[in-house]
């Protein structure tokens, strides 16, 4: 009876931290799955990096794809549309040439937690770019989208203009 009380004690707690051990990483793993389906919008990085692309090579870039290897390092991307846009951590985003020193950029968020999340519209420009945020487009209204709106069209969608910030000029 003693040796069988002996084990009880040092098996229990065993047990036991064992099942908290089991409980806290099914808190984490159910964590990690809610924080990877949040849309995060990575419109400034990408106008950053499209400004840095323009610096490089005196012109916005014609696809997305042309930035791996000038700007990106060169890794698997989910791009479509020919490279003209792109799917990255529950964004949609569409990228036009305008010109050689203008280009619009749409990030439209996807995913089970869309609509928690907002659109933005940018149009850059070397020196500024300008900015709207709105609700989130519904999808059957993204095909439908103009790769260069009017405000007005913006303003239809629901997005509205954000304070026009100006780049600012990096001195070589």
């Amino acid at each position: 009876m003693l040796n069988r009380l002996k084990i009880s004690l040092i098996l229990a707690p065993l047990a036991l931290t064992m099942l908290i051990g089991v409980y806290v990483y099914t808190l984490w793993s159910e964590d990690r799955e809610r924080t990877a389906e949040i849309p995060f919008d990575a419109t400034g990085a990408m106008n950053r990096d499209l400004l840095t692309f323009h610096e490089k090579r005196g012109s916005f870039p014609e696809t997305l794809e042309d930035l791996e290897g000038v700007v990106w390092e060169k890794k698997e991307r989910n791009y479509v549309s020919g490279g003209r846009s792109m799917f990255h951590r529950n964004y949609f985003y569409m990228y036009t040439k305008v010109g050689p020193h203008r280009f619009t950029l749409w990030a439209i968020p996807i995913g089970k937690l869309r609509d928690d999340a907002p659109t933005f519209h940018l149009i850059g420009t070397p020196r500024s770019h300008r900015a709207w945020k709105g609700p989130a487009v519904p999808i059957p209204d993204v095909e439908k989208l103009s790769f260069t709106p009017t405000s007005h069209n913006l303003n239809i969608l629901g997005l509205v203009e954000q304070l026009n910030t100006p780049t600012p000029l990096k001195s070589k």
